[in-house]
């Protein structure tokens, strides 16, 4: 990372340990979503952060450290300077932190699943939130607040209801019933509509489920695409669930 400098690393560590004042931190995170080696310098950060908090390196490298000492006591006596004592301690532990760091990094990429990375983002839509239900509940609506996934796909390719309603709730059922490409062909079949009609009805739902459809399906490339317009966009209603480590997860799992 050429232009990639230390203060901008302290920033970043500074940002993910959550001192920083609220115009600082405005600013990370403008830079953040603006430039690309920053950002990558970020998730390189964010995901040893993990790995020390899910392995517990602290009380392992306090482990690395008391064998050391025990070592040190039981060898023979030698006239080792103590700058050269700790210069050896610190390339041990160092040597230790690289291993475990790496391992968690093996671990996290071939455990990775796009199952996995879909369930994780993946919430059973709830009608009672929806916006400006209607009077009367069409037949599609029960069906899917009775959790009959099966007959919301039915009516729908029956032509018992063309709305939009309707279209959003068949393909949330296909996401349900794990019938991927019946998903994403109805969320971008409502996304377009949205488009022609100039309207945002379940606009932002469908977008994000949308993703979630491509993820589960092997599209890594449309999902990613269609996260980075969420995660641009402040006022999308999905935009605080695309994360650092999303993006980053369906990255590995093209990788792969």
């Amino acid at each position: 990372m050429d232009n990639f400098t230390h203060n901008d690393e302290e920033l970043l560590v500074q940002y993910l340990d959550g001192v920083l004042d609220e115009h600082t931190k405005a600013e990370v995170e403008k830079k953040l979503n603006s430039d690309t080696e920053f950002r990558n310098a970020y998730e390189s950060l964010l995901l040893t952060k993990e790995a020390v908090k899910q392995y517990g390196l602290k009380e392992k490298v306090a482990g690395i450290h008391k064998g050391m000492m025990k070592e040190m006591q039981q060898a023979p006596i030698r006239h080792i300077s103590s700058a050269r004592r700790a210069v050896r301690y610190t390339i041990s532990v160092a040597a230790a932190l690289i291993v475990l760091i790496g391992s968690f990094m093996l671990y996290n990429f071939y455990s990775l699943s796009a199952e996995k990375v879909f369930n994780s983002g993946f919430q059973s839509y709830d009608l009672s939130t929806a916006r400006g239900n209607e009077e009367k509940e069409s037949v599609i609506a029960k069906a899917y607040r009775s959790k009959r996934f099966d007959d919301v796909v039915k009516l729908y390719e029956a032509g018992a209801d063309s709305s939009k309603e309707a279209m959003f709730l068949t393909g949330m059922s296909a996401l349900e019933l794990k019938e991927n490409s019946k998903a994403i062909s109805n969320f971008k079949m409502l996304i377009a509509a949205n488009q022609q009609n100039n309207e945002k009805l379940y606009n932002d739902d469908a977008e994000y489920y949308l993703s979630l459809s491509y993820i589960r399906n092997g599209d890594y490339d449309f999902a990613l695409g269609l996260l980075h317009k969420i995660k641009d966009d402040s006022n999308h209603r999905y935009n605080k669930k695309v994360t650092a480590k999303l993006l980053r997860q369906i990255k590995m799992l093209k990788w792969r």
